[in-house]
């Protein structure tokens, strides 16, 4: 294992690049112009108000990957514009009125400012695009949403792996229409994208004034300032955070589904994530995905939702109302908005009420609606299980989501209480202190010294030494210093006896196949297995397959019980995964993504970006205290 000293003098030492300064417009040989800094590389069409070209190095450090930009969405009328370059400003006049220009762009070493002027013109121009290939870059617009595809200024485009563009408009009565779509359903054919329009002048607004610019938002922690290998974290750091603009709710990424049971997830972010633009933080995202919640809208993990698939069960999943409670309650606790938390507690603490109504036996152990039981899961009647790893058995008392039960319980009564609701914070307390005293006897297995991650109906545990189910628990306060050291200590023997080495992967979810009789989903793609111990689905997607999602846990777990070396082991190799892209796109020659990997790092990913991957970059503060 190499040495903090050691990794932080290596790291100091490495990676300097040599600047020469701004370069401005320059004719290309196609007659485009381009203008290069350390941070900017885009290319302009001198015929028309778009972007031929475009990237950003939020670092500064003239790191520029394969252009994103999607460059056949738009249909032009020939001759429509005279451009005319003065400096390192390009004027677009709108042939016929050519008094004033209709669009100029300017760029600096950090920005691209875009200004639009009222020409006279009949007819509206159109507006003037950034539009992304989604599959070249996960990109996503972040801000306050007014509408379906209508986001208010101040906002963010982040592209992972890049940066951000913070963006502002000198009028608050206009606002940026966001969009991403990635063709999935039958018969749908065209480019996944994400695209921003900003609407030109008029006659009511007679000039507007874009400002683009560029940075990276991350915590300005003193350990990581000048360590290259944390370059990764420092572009990726707010990569959890994708919203989808069609339900304007924090989803998988900005074209994929939201799911309820993963808010928990951006909220644990957010709490930690500086301002992502001036009036604009990450916990006002968390505030506006609640509010859809409360409004009535269904994520996957909850019945009645409709995207792609749908949610196939009869029940909600054990995992979805504590990470929507969680998250609301992350929020009140963050800004401190009373007014708003007076007027959603009642829808808060009705996913409580729910929540609690599911242990039946009263032993503080919430329960779902399926057995759990081995064999019960027919895939000629096919349902999905209690939580996010949805093609496992978990059923019944599931260990994972009574994790997240407590937490939700525990910060609720937090807020109750600031809220005068003396009576309910007892309440969800004594129902904390229940389900805590009886949590640890209740899933340890004996025979393996960890917790197991079920136990179904019939009375049996079972336990495939879960990774995440043991370090939730220990995260979230559910067992003493002395049991968490117990149950790490366990597993991280039982990594190394099953030869899991590769941590730059992220972590396996399960250390051990798991048993077809236990398997949700019965297709070996989704990692099931057709002999009964489960083995030829082995490291197929959740099936132990290695990913970056969940990892978190592992790593805070081994810190809160001073297992430094352990998780710094775990986390540092990460480090060089999130710096190279290690968690998203396409494997070469493969079909399949990277944000699921079998051990040998062969893909069996299918989202392409997955924002779960991208919480293990909170451990950083984790990693920062133990080094002093």
């Amino acid at each position: 294992m190499t040495s903090r000293r050691k990794f932080i003098k290596q790291s100091f030492l490495s990676g300097w690049l040599l600047y020469k300064g701004p370069r401005f417009w320059l004719p290309a040989a196609d007659g485009r112009f381009n203008f290069l800094s350390k941070h900017l590389k885009i290319g302009l069409d001198p015929h028309y108000p778009k972007l031929t070209s475009f990237d950003i190095d939020g670092l500064g450090q003239s790191q520029f990957g394969i252009d994103p930009l999607l460059t056949n969405y738009l249909q032009l009328r020939e001759n429509e514009y005279l451009s005319r370059v003065k400096g390192n400003v390009i004027a677009y006049y709108l042939k016929g009125y050519e008094k004033n220009p209709a669009w100029e762009i300017k760029c600096e070493e950090k920005k691209i400012i875009v200004i639009t002027n009222y020409t006279g013109a009949a007819d509206k121009p159109a507006p003037f695009p950034i539009v992304i290939a989604q599959q070249i870059n996960h990109c996503t617009a972040l801000g306050k949403m007014t509408a379906e595809n209508l986001l208010s200024f101040p906002s963010l485009l982040h592209l992972p792996g890049r940066g951000s563009l913070k963006i502002e408009c000198d009028r608050p009565d206009v606002n940026l229409f966001y969009d991403a779509y990635r063709y999935h359903l039958k018969n749908e054919k065209g480019d996944p994208f994400v695209k921003l329009e900003f609407s030109a002048a008029d006659s009511e607004k007679p000039s507007i004034t874009y400002t683009l610019e560029v940075t990276c938002i991350y915590p300005d922690i003193k350990e990581i300032r000048h360590l290259p290998v944390f370059d990764g974290l420092k572009r990726n750091f707010i990569n959890i955070f994708q919203l989808n603009p069609r339900i304007k709710v924090l989803a998988n990424n900005s074209a994929s589904d939201a799911c309820a049971f993963t808010l928990f997830l951006y909220a644990e972010m957010a709490r930690n994530t500086p301002k992502l633009a001036k009036g604009l933080s990450a916990i006002d995202l968390i505030k506006s995905s609640a509010e859809v919640y409360l409004d009535g809208f269904k994520g996957y993990g909850q019945v009645g939702n409709k995207q792609s698939y749908g949610w196939q069960s009869k029940y909600d999943s054990s995992d979805s109302a504590p990470s929507l409670i969680i998250s609301a309650c992350y929020y009140i606790q963050e800004s401190k908005d009373n007014t708003w938390a007076e007027a959603h507690y009642d829808g808060i603490k009705s996913w409580a009420d729910k929540m609690i109504q599911t242990d039946t036996n009263q032993d503080g152990i919430i329960e779902y609606g399926y057995s759990g039981n081995s064999g019960s899961w027919d895939d000629k009647d096919f349902k999905r299980p209690a939580n996010w790893w949805d093609t496992i058995g978990f059923g019944y008392e599931d260990a994972y989501s009574n994790a997240l039960a407590y937490q939700a319980v525990k910060v609720l009564s937090a807020v109750a209480l600031s809220l005068n609701k003396t009576s309910d914070s007892k309440y969800f307390s004594l129902f904390a202190d229940r389900l805590k005293g009886n949590y640890f006897d209740h899933f340890f297995n004996k025979d393996t010294g960890v917790l197991a991650g079920w136990r179904s109906e019939d009375g049996r545990l079972h336990d495939y030494y879960f990774t995440f189910v043991n370090s939730v628990a220990v995260t979230y306060g559910l067992l003493t210093k002395e049991q968490g050291k117990l149950v790490m200590g366990n597993l991280l023997q039982k990594m190394k006896a099953v030869g899991f080495t590769d941590f730059t992967l992220g972590l396996p979810g399960n250390l051990v196949p798991v048993r077809s009789e236990d398997y949700v989903h019965h297709v070996k793609r989704w990692g099931y297995g057709e002999k009964p111990d489960g083995s030829d689905g082995f490291q197929i997607y959740e099936n132990g397959g290695a990913t970056g999602c969940f990892a978190y846990f592992t790593i805070k777990a081994l810190y809160r019980i001073d297992m430094h070396n352990e998780a710094d082991e775990i986390f540092l190799a990460m480090m060089q995964s999130f710096k190279t892209g290690g968690f998203e796109g396409h494997c070469e020659e493969s079909t399949y993504t990277k944000d699921w990997k079998a051990w040998d790092g062969t893909c069996w990913g299918y989202e392409g970006f997955l924002v779960d991957n991208y919480l293990p970059l909170l451990a950083v503060f984790d990693w920062a205290s133990a080094a002093n």
